[in-house]
């Protein structure tokens, strides 16, 4: 992937719907914008959060700064608009599809031990080359996922260019021996939060 613009890279056979939508909606950053086929994961395990989501926007230096210095009049709602398919269909009590998981090759497919979407995630690369996954909750209303896509884009932003704001205050105040960095926002406390990626079941 071009470490210095927009990569959006998504599972074979994910949700071909989501990802046309996807590149018709960021089609106006042109040439700052690129998409990336993966093979499908196959079995896998609950441990899957520290992985690459589904669907993943991963923002690189260059990009992040044009998101810095245009931010309001130009790419956030851009951004927004293109993650609204991608809503619709994974997110809220509305939802069109629930999201599972085979958790091993003998077993059957199973929701997840996440309140968090494996489907999809936002993520950059600090200033010191911290790697940070931003998470969304897959029961949030969809003004809730709109207000946390800007905290995070504005995160992003303060994170990748200077090192500086909540992610990086995060990230130095728990540094993290696996890489990346799960952060979401907390609704109810209105900050950022580092996530515990293990299942619940394991109680930790």
């Amino acid at each position: 992937m071009n470490p210095q613009i927009l990569n959006v890279v998504f599972e074979d056979g994910i949700d071909s719907e989501a990802i046309l939508n996807l590149k018709s909606e960021l089609a106006t950053f042109e040439d700052s914008v690129e998409f990336y086929e993966t093979p499908d994961k196959g079995p896998q395990a609950s441990i899957i959060l520290l992985t690459m989501s589904s669907i993943a926007l991963v923002f690189g230096a260059a990009f992040v700064k044009k998101l810095g210095d245009k931010a309001a009049e130009d790419c956030y709602p851009i951004i927004k608009k293109s993650l609204q398919t991608i809503y619709k269909k994974y997110f809220g009590e509305g939802a069109e599809y629930e999201c599972q998981i085979i958790t091993s090759s003998q077993s059957s497919k199973k929701v997840p031990e996440t309140d968090y979407s494996l489907v999809l995630a936002l993520y950059c690369v600090g200033k010191n080359n911290e790697r940070v996954k931003l998470l969304y909750k897959t029961n949030w209303e969809q003004s809730q996922f709109e207000k946390a896509t800007d905290i995070y884009l504005s995160s992003i932003t303060k994170f990748v260019n200077s090192g500086a704001g909540e992610v990086q205050d995060l990230i130095d105040k728990s540094p993290n021996s696996m890489q990346p960095a799960l952060i979401a926002w907390d609704e109810i406390s209105d900050k950022l939060i580092k996530i515990n990626p293990m299942p619940r079941s394991i109680g930790i």
